[in-house]
């Protein structure tokens, strides 16, 4: 098992993870912006001019949208794919609450590793394209060469049309 990737016997399994710390840290965040309207709210009144009455509405609004925005980042789900053998496609459970899609293999392109580079170093991600899609890139390994086993499984498992 390595980087959300593991092997069974109806295909190939991938799902992100979000820590619990993280997803908590998020939503306190989230809860903390729903805090920032309080002062707005207790001194506006409608006996302001319309422009301040706007940068009120602006003040009130905003923090909320994005208080909103990360409750649902540390509540949401996170991007689950599985190789399905026997249906020869690829299901993805995305981040939005939608039903889980198939893609048949024809419409994947092969995936190759991209090396990328940051202060500790470069790290490795595969790259998978579906046509007409933006690309997913899956994981990221420290080492190309684990990041190249886990590509050739992949090509293998879309190989076996």
């Amino acid at each position: 098992m390595t980087r959300g990737f593991r092997e069974s016997e109806d295909g190939l399994h991938y799902a992100e993870h979000i820590s619990w710390p993280m997803r908590l840290f998020v939503a306190v965040i989230g809860l903390a912006m729903f805090l920032i309207p309080l002062p707005f709210l207790q001194h506006g009144h409608w006996g302001l001019p319309w422009w301040q009455l706007l940068l009120l509405a602006a003040c009130i609004t905003l923090p909320v949208l994005l208080g909103v925005f990360f409750l649902c980042l540390a509540c949401g789900r996170c991007l689950r794919l599985h190789f399905d053998k026997r249906q020869r496609c690829l299901v993805r459970h995305g981040r939005l609450p939608l039903p889980p899609r198939a893609i048949p293999y024809a419409d994947i392109e092969p995936p190759s590793v991209l090396e990328r580079s940051s202060e500790d170093g470069p790290y490795y991600v595969l790259r998978l394209r579906v046509q007409g899609e933006r690309a997913m890139h899956l994981s990221s390994f420290g080492l190309q060469t684990e990041a190249e086993v886990w590509c050739q499984r992949i090509a293998d498992e879309l190989q076996h049309r």
